[in-house]
């Protein structure tokens, strides 16, 4: 299997980081690196920045593994300005 990475970009609004492909193994693992001057959550369509729905934290400059399923879809959410292309996403296709 080949080993791929997206430049994605989150925005001051929740939205849609990465959709898992279909055909992808149960639990691949796919790593999210931060490279935006600010700290971005992950999580559901319902993350926040703050509160009691905020996302798991991935500080500036910092990477996180997320285990996924095929379909599933991880939605990120950025504490300060739009990151364009700033994140980072690498998995085994």
């Amino acid at each position: 299997m080949p080993f791929e990475h997206v430049n994605a970009s989150t925005l001051t609004a929740t939205s849609i980081l990465f959709q898992v492909d279909k055909n992808a193994r149960p639990l691949t693992p796919v790593n999210i690196y931060n490279g935006h001057s600010a700290s971005i959550f992950i999580g559901d369509s319902t993350i926040t920045t703050s509160g009691a729905t905020i996302g798991r934290t991935i500080a500036t400059a910092t990477s996180q593994i997320f285990y996924v399923n095929p379909n599933d879809i991880i939605y990120a959410i950025s504490a300060a300005a739009s990151a364009a292309g700033a994140i980072v996403i690498t998995y085994s296709a």
